[in-house]
């Protein structure tokens, strides 16, 4: 056992002829993927670094070290991961049971996101009847039913404005689990996958394009705020997922050259925001390849010192907390630009920054984690990975 921990790549290595089957046992054992939290915390940490306007000077010069603490990278961090945590999983569970329980994985997400989500809802409805939030009853409405990131833009707000996202993941879990319970019934599983995921990937992105350049729609809605538009990024994350689970991925993985090579994609993707201003497709999909490569780096290094110090514990914790971070930043930060006449809150930005570190731990020890703990009670499988879902 205490080998499976000091040295789980070298184990791996031990038994090559099946790679993904060890590395499952060593995910039954560890309980999760190292490293993982630690990027969490990173882009929850980015996000909240934005909305306090620190480093604006770097926006402003357009710097390219901008894009290191851009909350908006942040974001898209957290739907790459996403879409590669939850399609590893769905891949886990198929390999053990030959199938995917839908309704239960339902449940297991339901009981993750909607506690503190809608405990953020009422406190901010109570809080409204008090102080002027400029907060409408239509807005909590489309908060409430994870449709507010298809709110016009006349009808945005700074405190409910960071929900798209959350929206945007929510009719991911809807949809993607049942997508790929079909495609597994092929014959080719991962490559069938694999194809959907282009293709869908392809399909969104002509899509927006026709959106941005064919019409004025993004005139009077956050166009880039979508769903459509975040799944070209959540589905990016499902297909690493596809990267990891296929027969050719230990090969791969077990080169010298792959870790370098992953490396300079991750500084490589970092650098281009400002590089390709004015072609951002060409810096979107450099992102993506930036984010995935420094998640496939953590997938294979995990016995390296950068995992190490993203097992930090302090750096750890955050990531554990980073839903909440996220949900909760929104209520006690000016998050966006949409802050109504006379709105009396959020408070001052220390105040605020005081507030959120003392309500995320005590939302999630003495409320989330209730109901964390029922989760078990609908898994479909014994491999413990879903808790590092975002």
């Amino acid at each position: 056992m205490l080998h499976w921990i000091l040295f789980p790549k070298r184990m791996i290595n031990l038994y090559s002829d099946n790679s993904l089957l060890w590395y499952s046992i060593m995910i039954y054992f560890m309980g999760r993927i190292l490293g993982l939290d630690g990027i969490r915390a990173y882009a929850v940490l980015m996000v909240v670094v934005t909305h306090l306007h620190i480093f604006i000077e770097w926006h402003n010069d357009r710097s390219p070290l901008y894009s290191l603490v851009w909350g908006t990278n942040g974001v898209i961090i957290f739907f790459i991961l996403s879409g590669f945590l939850i399609t590893h999983l769905l891949f886990l569970e198929h390999e053990k049971t030959g199938t995917v329980n839908l309704k239960q994985f339902i449940i297991r997400r339901a009981l993750r996101i909607f506690p503190a989500f809608y405990l953020f809802i009422i406190t901010l409805f109570i809080l409204g009847l008090f102080v002027e939030t400029n907060t409408t009853p239509k807005q909590l409405f489309m908060t409430a039913i994870y449709w507010f990131n298809h709110t016009p833009r006349a009808e945005y707000n700074s405190i409910l404005g960071h929900t798209w996202s959350l929206a945007a993941e929510e009719h991911f879990y809807i949809i993607w689990p049942g997508i790929f319970l079909l495609l597994s019934k092929m014959k080719n599983r991962n490559l069938s996958i694999i194809a959907a995921l282009i293709l869908m990937i392809y399909s969104l992105q002509i899509f927006q394009d026709h959106i941005y350049n064919e019409t004025d729609l993004n005139e009077t809605f956050r166009v880039d705020r979508w769903s459509s538009s975040a799944a070209i990024y959540l589905f990016s994350g499902c297909l690493g997922a596809c990267f990891v689970n296929s027969k050719h991925w230990e090969k791969i993985s077990n080169l010298q050259i792959t870790s370098v090579i992953l490396s300079l994609l991750f500084i490589l993707g970092f650098g281009v925001d400002f590089w390709f201003e004015g072609d951002s497709r060409v810096a979107k999909y450099w992102r993506i390849t930036g984010i995935l490569s420094g998640i496939f780096w953590v997938y294979i290094n995990q016995n390296s010192r950068v995992v190490s110090f993203l097992e930090f514990s302090p750096i750890r914790y955050i990531g554990t907390v980073s839903y909440g971070i996220y949900l909760w930043q929104g209520f006690f930060l000016s998050t966006g630009p949409y802050r109504g006449a006379g709105q009396e809150w959020p408070l001052d930005p220390t105040i605020g920054l005081i507030l959120l570190c003392i309500t995320v731990p005590l939302s999630y020890h003495l409320f989330e984690n209730k109901f964390l703990k029922l989760k078990d009670r609908f898994r479909a499988n014994e491999i413990e990975i879903v808790e590092q879902e975002e």
